[in-house]
This record gives structure tokens, sequence and C-alpha cells, in this order.
């Protein structure tokens, strides 16, 4: 158990990881020093400071949400800023709360320590993104508050769950053996009991019965051939190796709450409750040599260059820097990270470019852009420590339980919009 708060303390309790979060939350990683000054100034209204949302009796006034809008602007967030920054201002309220009620606080030197640590996402001093925000009329106790919501939340985190998380050595030899630390995803191996409803049956009673007879994998799939009404039922429920990411949200929110050996109450899911029994759990082979790091450029010149024209002439990523003379530092970009990492709205396009290859594309933002792989970089090819794999199990099982217990003090909470 110790090793486990230990874990969640290195993938949740430093602000580095939360940063890196929410950059990647925002779709700001890449876009971030572009966006400054994009955005349109925050609207003044007479009612300002009235309530616009209230939840559990604490008030969310228009002024916050203008606010929280202004600086997804400025972070060039896409999508609908509006109901964003209302849902993000709901989320940090209940989670406020339950560090409150936990009794969980952060200091003025820890906030501070995470603004820089933000700032630094986008190569900034903390001075230096708020004058940048501040075009965009974002008022610096914005992004404190900001800031001291997400360090919270991560130390609600720690405290609800550091304890509850464990990792068996069967599951780190599994990982291990199918390329954990690779590129990898965590796979379950899941059984299954399908009830429909008929109309006949009272399937609460049958799911309760089911819940006193099973104690092992054996007894589960005994009460599948009995009670379940899809084809598996023949094989005791039995399922194959399934991608965790592709499950559906609840189904993968209720297996992040047991281990192997345990079996999930019952999820309503297509006019049906189905019970899973988590036979195993561990990592899906990737590149046995490491996933691979690559060297991209991104250049935006906007209006006035012919892209098409350029991509013809170009044979290197040097040659984009002279293209780029003249113009902002941020119409070019150079980057170099994990493949996988890449936003998806590239990944696809870089992952079928060669060295010296480029691809006209439509950027985070929008605009029309160039994208150009300068190079692949093999990772190192030392398998990663047992204690690595540990803690990346680990911080896959918290993401999971994280968004269920969002969902859960959402749900429970209550929300007035005025």
């Amino acid at each position: 158990m110790m090793r486990n708060a230990r874990d969640l303390r290195q993938q949740h309790g430093s602000w580095q990881d939360g940063a890196r979060a929410w950059l990647r939350r925002l779709g700001a990683v890449a876009i971030l020093g572009l966006a400054f000054g994009a955005g349109s100034p925050v609207l003044a209204q007479s009612d300002q400071f009235a309530p616009a949302v209230t939840v559990n009796g604490t008030v969310i006034t228009r002024y916050e949400i203008n606010q929280r809008r202004a600086f997804l602007a400025a972070l060039n967030q896409q999508g609908d800023q509006e109901k964003q920054a209302m849902d993000g201002l709901i989320s940090d309220r209940l989670q406020m709360d339950e560090a409150k009620k936990l009794g969980v606080t952060v200091t003025d030197a820890e906030i501070t320590a995470g603004m820089g640590e933000f700032a630094a996402r986008g190569n900034l001093s903390t001075d230096d993104f708020l004058k940048a925000i501040a075009q965009n009329g974002v008022q610096p106790e914005t992004f404190r508050d900001f800031v001291k919501a997400g360090l919270l939340w991560r130390a609600v985190l720690q405290a609800k769950f550091a304890g509850t998380i464990q990792i068996s050595e069967a599951q780190i030899d599994r990982a291990l053996t199918e390329g954990a630390g690779s590129g990898g995803k965590l796979q379950v191996l899941l059984s299954e009991i399908v009830l429909p409803d008929d109309g006949v049956n009272d399937r609460n009673l049958i799911v309760q019965r089911i819940k006193e007879k099973v104690k092992t994998e054996q007894d589960f799939a005994f009460q599948a051939q009995l009670y379940s009404k899809v084809d598996t039922a023949k094989a005791g429920g039995a399922l194959g190796w399934i991608d965790r990411d592709l499950l559906p949200p609840a189904v993968g929110q209720a297996l992040a709450r047991i281990k192997p050996g345990e079996m999930t109450d019952a999820i309503p899911q297509q006019g049906a409750l189905t019970l899973y029994f988590l036979r195993a759990e561990g990592q899906v082979a990737g590149d046995p040599k490491g996933a691979p790091m690559v060297d991209y450029a991104l250049f935006q010149p906007g209006a006035g260059l012919d892209l098409a024209r350029l991509q013809q002439s170009l044979t290197s990523c040097d040659g984009l820097y002279v293209a780029a003379r003249g113009l902002p530092a941020s119409a070019l970009q150079r980057q170099t990270v994990p493949e996988s990492t890449l936003p998806a709205t590239l990944r696809g396009t870089v992952a079928g470019l060669d060295e010296g290859e480029s691809a006209l594309v439509t950027a985070a933002n929008g605009t029309p852009a160039l994208v150009m792989l300068c190079s692949r970089i093999p990772q190192s090819q030392v398998p990663p420590s047992r204690d690595n794999v540990r803690s990346g199990l680990v911080n896959q099982k918290v993401n999971l339980l994280a968004e269920a217990f969002m969902e859960e003090l959402r749900s429970d909470a209550n929300i007035v919009m005025q």
C-alpha cells in the first residue's frame, strides 16, 4: 500500500504532470505560442457579477464564465468555448468542495510554482504568460484560480485513491512481457453476463442472485451459462482481450473500481443489464524497440504565402527557416515528441511521412499549415524497470477512477442555471 501511495504521488502529485494533462485537454501544447492575441475581448455587461450558475449553493458569476472563456480563447481551444468555460468552472467548484470535505489544501507557494510550471509548457515565464493572456482580457486571478483548482484536484485524488489501487507482480510480469513502456495499451480479459429486458423476469433479482453465487471465475462462468442471453453464454461468458480505451465509458469506469478476480456491479447498456468479471489485465505489445520519437515542424505563415508552391521546393526542415524569415517566431514550431503523443489531427499525417517529406494540413486553429517530418528517432531499447511499469499501470487506473469520480460528483450535485 505504501508503494501505491508513492506511485500515485509520482503520477499525480507533481505539477508537471498536471500541467501537461491540462495542456493536452486544452489542445494547447503545439499552438500555445500562436494563440495569444487571437481572441476577442470579453464583452462588458452591467450584470457581469450576477449569478449565472450555482453549484451546491456556490455561485459562478457571468464574469467568471467570460474570464474562463477568454482564457480558453488565449489557449486557442476549439469548439463551444461558452459551454467549455461553464463546464470547467462547475468541475472546479466540485473539486474544491471535495477538497474542503477531505481537508485538502495547497499553499500559496505551491500555486505560484504551479503557475510557473504551466507557463513553462509554452516556453514562457509566468510574467510573460500573464502578459500574453492579458491581451485577451484575462486577469491574473483567473489563471491563478484555474491552477489552484487543478492542484487541489490532484491532492484529492491522492488522498482518495492512494491506498486503493493494487498492482500485482503478475500484472507487471505480463506488461513487461508484452512491451510495456513501448507504446502499448492496457488490455482487459473479461467474461460477461447480459440480461436483456424480456418483460418477464425480474433482472434485479437475477443480478442479486448472481452476486450471492459468484466468488470465482468458475462461478461466474456457470452463472453466465444459466442466465446470460447472448452467444458467449455457451463459453461461460468468456470474451477475448480487449483494449480498455475501446470499452464504453461506463464499463471502463466500473472496471477501474475492481481488480482481477472480481465482478462489476450491473451496468445498464443498450436495453440490458450487463455484469463483467475481470479475469486479467495487462499491456498489449508495443514496438519492442520503443515507441519512436518524431522531430517535426509545423509552419503557419498566415496569408500571403503559397504553401503548395513552397512544399514543392522543400527538401528538408532547414528550408522552413528560410521561408520563415521576417515572420513572427510563432509561425514556425519545431518539436521532438513521442509519435503517439502528437495531436490527433497530425498523428495520421506524420505517420505516413518519410524524413524530409511534408503535407498540407489544417492546424488546430483552422488556418492552413504545412507539417514536415524532420527525422524519426528510436527511443532507448533498455527495458523499463518494474517500478516504471507499476507506475504506468497505476496511472492508467487512477485516470479512469478520476473520470468516474467526477461523473459521480456531477450526478450528485445540485447545479442550477440562473
